[in-house]
């Protein structure tokens, strides 16, 4: 199987790409629209646009070499600093970590045939290694509402599908913890936190418990009615000190029409977040609106957490995120604040949905 890897591991590197961002720190970034410069035998030679956080503003990479292999292919999730992408014509997955701007070369995995297209809008990355190349390491992807997909690449040559146990409840939102050394995911409701343990004996059987949410917010009975009609999704996050997080995220949807009844616009907005942390003990997961020095990052890739005093432009306690819109959201006061997309000088600058974790160390 070491030989199977080491046939879908490719390289590629530039000169030219050792220029970038010298100036600039590791810091998580927003994946932008990038900019085509012209073609060359190993692939287009292209600048990545990226949002920084700290900044509000929008930055661009150096040039660089993006694989053939990669031209054209959606890109469907993202995890550890490493983007996938999905090639419709035979069904296999690449991981890449070309889009990290400070790398200053790159390189690319193909995973195996899934065997199917994916029947989901939304499909869910998670990897167990941010060093796939030195580090043996597992994969688990959500094509499926009602199935995981995993694979472990130095050792199988194809995909394993799980059915999940609770056909009315798929699995939402993937996270690897490096804690307990295992997958995680929640039901669509958010009542039950699956996991699935690649490592055991149990033909890759997840297991289900019930998640049991203590000390919940006073909220008046009106805000919680304003709540149920918003739209919520579920979130897992592991601090790096290792703390396990529960989040449930509420947006809300404001049709309006013409005077011929006729939809002119949506307008969205982030009305709440509502942050779990899990006790150590019980395993009960108690409300809280203070997580201290840390920062959590939300988007279509997975979730992760950053320490602000590590990355000191960042604000703690805090929530960024990216959904319907670009924002940042203040646990303490419960303040929501949009990103002004003005300031970035493109009509749609986000359309690679993902947050770039910054897994390389700081120079």
């Amino acid at each position: 199987m070491a030989l199977f890897f080491s046939r879908v591991l490719t390289r590629s590197a530039r000169k030219d790409n050792a220029r970038f961002f010298s100036s600039l720190p590791q810091f998580p970034y927003l994946l932008m629209g990038g900019k085509k410069l012209r073609e060359s035998p190993e692939g287009k030679i292209r600048k990545q646009g990226l949002f920084d956080p700290t900044t509000e503003e929008t930055v661009y990479s150096s040039e660089k070499t993006f694989p053939k292999k990669l031209n054209g292919l959606p890109l469907v999730g993202a995890s550890q600093g490493w983007i996938a992408s999905f090639d419709d014509k035979d069904l296999t997955v690449h991981i890449t970590d070309v889009y990290k701007p400070w790398l200053s070369s790159s390189k690319v995995i193909s995973l195996p045939s899934v065997g199917f297209k994916p029947s989901t809008h939304e499909t869910r990355v998670s990897l167990s290694s941010s060093d796939p190349v030195q580090e043996d390491f597992s994969v688990a992807a959500k094509f499926n509402d009602y199935r995981l997909s995993v694979c472990r690449p130095r050792w199988d040559s194809k995909w394993t599908h799980i059915a999940t146990a609770y056909s009315l409840l798929p699995p939402s939102n993937l996270l690897y913890s490096k804690r307990d050394k295992v997958f995680y995911f929640t039901s669509f409701k958010g009542d039950y936190m699956g996991s699935l343990d690649l490592n055991s004996n149990n033909d890759f059987e997840p297991e289900y418990h019930h998640l049991r949410l203590q000390n919940r917010p006073k909220i008046p009975e009106a805000g919680w009615e304003m709540l149920d009609k918003c739209f919520m999704t579920n979130h897992l996050v592991e601090s790096p000190s290792g703390e396990l997080f529960f989040i449930k995220w509420y947006t809300q949807y404001i049709h309006k029409e013409d005077e011929d009844g006729d939809l002119e616009f949506i307008h969205c907005s982030t009305k709440r977040f509502m942050i779990f942390r899990q006790d150590g003990m019980s395993k009960d997961f108690c409300y809280t609106e203070d997580i201290g020095d840390l920062c959590i990052f939300l988007s279509k890739s997975e979730a992760f957490c950053l320490s602000a005093s590590i990355y000191p432009r960042l604000k703690p306690n805090s929530i960024y995120y990216l959904g319907p819109r670009l924002g940042s959201y203040d646990l303490a006061s419960g303040t929501d604040r949009p990103f002004n997309f003005d300031r970035l000088g493109e009509p749609s600058p986000v359309r690679t949905p993902f947050w770039l974790h910054p897994t390389d160390p700081i120079a």
